[in-house]
């Protein structure tokens, strides 16, 4: 039996549509979702809906953390509009999944193991995960960095299918994933191509845009661009410009100073941008 495994969705519903149109998933008998599913991308609450049609198994990603602690003081400021617009949009749906799953001799997680955050960045950082892993597993399968990998260390293999919301790409917007075949172990990493202009379209119909521009622009950019932690790089523009004038990440001024500095892909200002995108696309 053939397994689909993706990971890093983000609501990003087009490029989700794009994987299970492959010929690859298509040949898949069951769907691991190893969390994520939600946030960045406008339509976290259809991509639930869409895994939950398809019977997958979905696990607890940083943002579905998150999602469940809302009303925490530390996600209270401007940088967390998005997030709660998100919970709005995902009202009457659970997200509280399971943060680890072991099937047999297959280990399904997040980060690592344990810790939905943990950001591992290169494939050297894996054995001592892997020399921890349960007696009897093989295989760990795990998300968050947006990077595919596939390496073994002392016969046990660990995979990373990439994001199949934002795709690391240098040839346009791609959805990642990966093909497990159950019975010999083997993986395969695999890339779609999608319609990001459906995303762009989505990000505009949603209301999204109106709540949290920059954030919607940046998570757009990165879809068009394939770029590797652009979201990251206009924190650290914000946090950088808004520090001699007293703002922090929480302070909407912070932001709105920024955005004439930050070196946007398209030179303009964020208001002017999606005036521009609707334009283009509706």
């Amino acid at each position: 039996m053939r397994w689909l495994i993706l990971a890093d969705i983000h609501g990003n519903l087009p490029a989700l549509e794009a994987v299970l149109l492959t010929p690859e998933a298509r040949g898949c008998s069951r769907i691991v979702s190893l969390g994520d599913q939600i946030n960045y991308g406008p339509q976290s609450r259809e991509v639930l809906m869409r895994l939950q049609s398809l019977g997958a198994l979905m696990l607890m990603g940083n943002h579905e953390e998150r999602i469940l602690r809302i009303h925490d003081g530390d996600l209270t400021g401007y940088n967390w509009r998005l997030l709660h617009w998100t919970h709005r949009q995902l009202r009457g749906l659970r997200v509280d999944f399971p943060m680890d799953v072991q099937e047999g001799r297959f280990f399904f997680t997040h980060g690592m193991p344990g810790d939905p955050y943990r950001h591992l960045k290169t494939t050297g950082e894996l054995p001592p995960y892997l020399d921890a892993l349960p007696e009897g597993v093989t295989h760990l399968f795990s998300g968050h960095s947006h990077t595919p990998w596939h390496a073994v260390h002392h016969e046990r293999t660990a995979v990373n299918p990439g994001s199949a919301g934002f795709g690391k790409s240098q040839g346009g917007a791609r959805a990642s994933f990966a093909v497990l075949d159950d019975s010999t172990g083997e993986c395969t990493l695999h890339a779609a191509p999608y319609d990001v202009a459906a995303l762009g379209r989505a990000f505009l119909r949603s209301g999204a845009v109106e709540d949290a521009p920059m954030m919607c622009r940046i998570v757009y950019e990165t879809a068009l661009t394939g770029r590797e932690d652009s979201v990251t790089s206009l924190m650290h523009h914000i946090a950088a410009t808004g520090k001699p004038l007293g703002l922090t990440l929480a302070d909407e001024a912070a932001w709105q100073f920024a955005d004439a500095t930050f070196p946007w892909l398209d030179p303009i200002s964020t208001p002017d941008f999606w005036k521009m995108t609707e334009e283009k696309l509706l």
